[in-house]
């Protein structure tokens, strides 16, 4: 489904932002052009995640860097009743 990583820091004293890392494998071409928008389903899927992480205590309310990595599917081509 999706892989969630986050870099801790050791020292608790000068705890910087934390990178966040999604991977969310193929998604449709819809998807993707939603996820960029600020809309639709793999968008809440990342909202979901970075909320567990704050619940966890692994990141602090402001989450500033968040990197989602997704491939686009291709195409499929159908074949017709001659290919």
């Amino acid at each position: 489904m999706s892989e969630i990583q986050s870099e801790t820091s050791k020292s608790k004293k000068s705890k910087k932002e934390n990178t966040i890392i999604l991977e969310f494998g193929r998604q449709k071409k819809k998807r993707v052009r939603d996820l960029r928008e600020g809309r639709g389903q793999v968008f809440r899927k990342v909202i979901k995640a970075i909320s567990e992480l704050q619940k966890a205590g692994e990141v602090g309310d402001s989450v500033q860097p968040v990197i989602v990595i997704i491939k686009q599917k291709k195409k499929s081509r159908r074949k017709g009743l001659w290919d």
